[in-house]
């Protein structure tokens, strides 16, 4: 995955995102139970609470994925002439709105403590294999066309906001690694 431009096709984004889940997992492998829900920096999330926001994040993009075509038109519309973004530009714009101060809202905040490592792993190893499955049955022409909202983004395509999707897991694994590694 380190020609992030290949990522674009629907076995390219899954491949995609195993690859990051599987890191991520690894990393919360090698972690002490105990320090998961220690407040490390101030005001800043818990271990667990980034990996709480990654589920939260993840859960109502499989709910998106799994309803019909119709259903999605008629809530968010189809995608208008614009080009459809590439990882690279998706990753950009992304880190642009972050500098300027964009930061999750809403129900993709981490809520209190007491996250069990076990039930993280279980319930993020079930969010990425739901992941694989429902983007499996997609297809591939209209991944390009049905759009998601994001809450900095704007309205993605299913194929950018999988991309995104992508990118936002190893964003989160690079604060862990660096921030919060035993």
């Amino acid at each position: 995955m380190e020609n992030r431009s290949s990522i674009h096709s629907k076995q390219e984004i899954i491949e995609g995102l195993k690859l990051k889940y599987d890191q991520l997992l690894s990393w919360l492998d090698q972690q002490d139970e105990a320090d998961l829900n220690l407040q490390k920096i101030k005001d800043k999330w818990t271990a667990a609470g980034h990996l709480d926001h990654l589920l939260k994040s993840t859960r109502p993009l499989n709910l998106a994925l799994r309803l019909p075509l119709l259903v999605l038109d008629s809530r968010f519309g189809k995608k208008n002439e614009r080009k459809e973004r590439t990882y690279e530009e998706l990753v950009e714009k992304y880190r642009k709105k972050l500098a300027e101060g964009g930061s999750a809202t809403g129900p993709y905040i981490p809520k209190g403590n007491g996250h069990s490592k076990k039930a993280l792993k279980t319930q993020l190893q079930k969010e990425v294999e739901k992941l694989s499955k429902v983007i499996n049955r997609w297809n591939e022409d209209k991944m390009g066309i049905y759009v998601l909202p994001h809450p900095l983004l704007g309205k993605l395509t299913i194929r950018e906001m999988l991309m995104f999707t992508i990118y936002h897991t190893q964003h989160h694994l690079n604060i862990l690694e660096k921030d919060y590694s035993n």
